[in-house]
């Protein structure tokens, strides 16, 4: 199987900078831009749909995708509009990634509580769906309701994802049966991905729970990540092909250094 490489975009670069990064990984031949997202943060960061409008701007051909977007720190219906617009002036290059989030400090500066934002998460997915695909969409639900809503341009298809899993819970993610029934794929954390052997018992899993839930497992996407150690360059593609022979459909670059990135795109796809 071929594995579709990208890259994440390191936060915090300036503009000129994120101009750069992206551009050379589209040069180069990267299929995907992986962007990150926080709201309430210290640290230098972009909220994710207005950093994938500028990548849209100064990018061509390059996928544009959401790793992740916090979705419960967002109204639905705004959601829903931001990504269709998204779609439609990139040239149906969005893959939208949508998660809970980690960070209480962000759910409470926004006003989600924590204990329901799980039920709120699934309503706001099923809501979407809705919102892309009806000409007049209603939804009734606990913690989403609306009626009559109509956005214009309705996208095509937006591959949607959701991400989870991580080392404090035993690398495995609990809502696996909800990004079974509910995701186009499934993007994991960069530390569940180094744990090759743990995390192939979960995409296991979850492509049996997707053809449990009536599903496509053969085009469900999986996104494992590599931070590439430059003075273990040898290990790079080792680490690809694990995670080829596990099923993966993505492989997504870490790194700070753009100098990596021909190097890297070079061994695994040489």
């Amino acid at each position: 199987m071929t594995l579709r490489l990208g890259c994440t975009v390191p936060t915090g670069l300036s503009p000129a900078a994120l101009r750069e990064f992206a551009v050379t990984a589209e040069d180069l031949g990267y299929d995907h831009l992986s962007v990150p997202e926080h709201l309430v943060s210290t640290d230098p960061a972009y909220e994710s749909l207005t950093l994938v409008a500028f990548l849209a701007a100064v990018t061509t051909r390059i996928e544009l995708a959401t790793a992740m977007t916090i979705l419960p720190h967002r109204p639905v219906v705004l959601a829903a509009k931001q990504a269709a617009q998204l779609a439609f002036l990139s040239g149906d290059r969005l893959r939208l990634g949508v998660a809970l989030g980690s960070d209480p400090a962000e759910s409470a500066a926004l006003g989600v509580a924590r204990e329901t934002r799980g039920a709120l998460f699934e309503e706001q997915v099923r809501a979407l769906r809705l919102l892309w695909t009806e000409p007049e969409a209603r939804f009734e639900g606990e913690h989403v309701a609306f009626s009559g809503v109509t956005l214009t341009p309705r996208p095509r298809p937006i591959p949607l994802w959701m991400g989870g899993g991580t080392l404090r819970t035993g690398g495995r993610p609990r809502p696996l049966r909800r990004i079974a029934a509910l995701a186009d794929g499934f993007t994991m954390s960069g530390l569940l991905a180094n744990r090759v052997d743990r995390a192939a018992r979960i995409v296991a899993d979850l492509r049996t729970m997707v053809a449990e839930a009536g599903r496509d497992s053969a085009g469900f996407g999986i996104e494992a990540r590599l931070r590439p150690d430059p003075g273990r360059t040898a290990s790079w593609s080792s680490f690809a092909d694990a995670w080829r022979s596990a099923g993966a459909t993505h492989l997504t670059v870490t790194t700070d250094d753009v100098s990596l990135l021909a190097p890297v795109h070079a061994a695994l796809t040489g």
